[in-house]
């Protein structure tokens, strides 16, 4: 009886085509924009865009929230200022903030300037009479400042809570204005192709084809096995935006749109664990920056 051909070197060098949005298939396709800085105002205008659709989303929780009994969790951010006794004066910061920005990978215990962004944000909600938006809760900042702005439109112009809501929102966002243009410069030399993407790439290669030297990306790039290392190919060139965590120096890599627009943005936006040990493994590669 012929015994079983063996499986040959043939087969262990096997091309593997992935298609990095089977997953993906009701998501909108990428817009194709620039690498000038035109097209980076133009994806900043498309994320108010985003912003502005998500604070409407996050003002519906809120009234759902608090119509129920007893309140939800996020009620809370319909009210009066959640800082306690904590004033701008104070020394340190409350532990429970600072641990609820460690948890998401914020270096708020190292970066002294990160850590000022958080008090200069507590301090605005202070001053203003806010509540002050947690981390890690379903919400990102940008959306609680559109929020802001969709609480305080059906009030009186000129009135006293309205400009309160209005200066919130509006110091609120030339803070993260500010923090963005920080961590950005900090940003090292472009890659040819997403980090996100090739972090994913190689990880399939090395965990779900252990016997194959390379791996074609869709038809973004290509991952070919050096040793211990890998060597990315890129096949068509992407755009590629910076990309950082709210309120710190964190530059967390060059992005595709794809990656900055929605893979990004739903992780920021999630108070589930997968969220917070991925900021957290974001911070331990990315903390030799500041």
């Amino acid at each position: 009886m012929p015994r079983p051909a063996k499986r040959g070197r043939a087969d262990a060098d096997k091309e593997f085509r992935v298609d990095p949005t089977e997953e993906d298939e009701d998501e909108e396709e990428e817009e194709p924009v620039a690498d000038d800085d035109d097209d980076e105002e133009a994806l900043r205008k498309k994320q108010r865009e985003v912003d502005a659709k998500n604070g409407f989303a996050l003002w519906g929780d809120v009234q759902r929230d608090k119509a129920k009994s007893p309140k939800g969790p996020l009620a809370f951010l319909q009210g009066n200022n959640t800082l306690g006794d904590w004033t701008p004066e104070s020394r340190s910061l409350p532990k429970e903030i600072v641990n609820a920005y460690h948890e998401i990978g914020h270096p708020i215990k190292r970066c002294t300037t990160s850590r000022g962004y958080v008090r200069a944000l507590m301090k605005i909600c202070v001053e203003c009479n806010v509540p002050f938006p947690k981390p890690g809760k379903g919400y990102t900042t940008r959306t609680w400042i559109a929020m802001l702005l969709i609480w305080c439109a059906p009030m009186r112009k000129g009135g006293r809570r309205r400009l309160q809501l209005e200066r919130a929102a509006f110091f609120s966002y030339q803070l993260l204005k500010v923090s963005e243009k920080a961590a950005l410069a900090l940003a090292p030399p472009k890659p040819g192709a997403c980090e996100l993407c090739s972090t994913t790439a190689i990880k399939q290669l090395f965990k779900h084809f252990p016997g194959a030297d390379e791996i074609i990306w869709g038809d973004y790039f290509k991952v070919t096995r050096v040793g211990d290392t890998f060597h990315i190919t890129v096949l068509k060139k992407k755009t590629l935006h910076r990309d950082h965590l709210e309120l710190s120096l964190l530059f967390r890599g060059w992005l595709c749109v794809h990656c900055n627009r929605y893979t990004l943005h739903k992780l920021d936006s999630l108070s589930s664990d997968d969220y917070k040990v991925f900021g957290r493994r974001v911070y331990v590669n990315c903390t030799t920056f500041i």
